[in-house]
């Protein structure tokens, strides 16, 4: 929010929103980290845990993909136009992975097994090399630009 320099009423929901999802994320990755499926009571529980986390983490991205947006509106000149087509395109690639993380929270994702890992943490994995590939092209192109 120290970038975002607005404050209006759906800013300042979506940052209540990203907070509170931050703050659930690290209770989420510790009954994944603490529960391992073994013991049949303990199933629900790391079912339902894998899929709110798939969700927290889809709402933080997302989140993160319509503050990128606001700051890439030209009308509002928050940032330089220079910069304006970049940071579309990470605004898009925060969305894309935030449908990806959301996609992992469907109860479906759960129960499908690809390669030997569940769809849900597979479709986590994609999404985090999207990320990873993202800021690799856009640090090759901001390289090669300053040549």
């Amino acid at each position: 929010m120290s970038v975002l320099p607005i404050e209006n009423r759906s800013t300042s929901t979506l940052n209540t929103v990203l907070l509170f999802s931050v703050s659930v994320e690290p209770f989420l990755f510790n009954i994944l980290r603490s529960v391992n499926g073994a013991n049949p009571a303990e199933g629900p529980l790391l079912e339902a845990a894998t899929s709110l986390y798939g969700g927290d983490l889809g709402v933080m991205t997302l989140v993160m993909g319509i503050f990128t947006l606001t700051l890439a509106d030209e009308e509002r000149r928050l940032v330089p136009k220079e910069i304006i087509g970049g940071l579309r395109i990470e605004a898009a690639t925060w969305v894309f992975c935030a449908a990806i993380f959301l996609a992992s929270a469907l109860p479906a994702a759960g129960t499908v097994e690809v390669g030997g890992l569940q769809l849900r943490e597979a479709l986590w994995v994609a999404a985090l090399c999207g990320f990873w590939v993202s800021r690799t092209v856009k640090r090759a192109t901001s390289s090669s630009e300053s040549l």
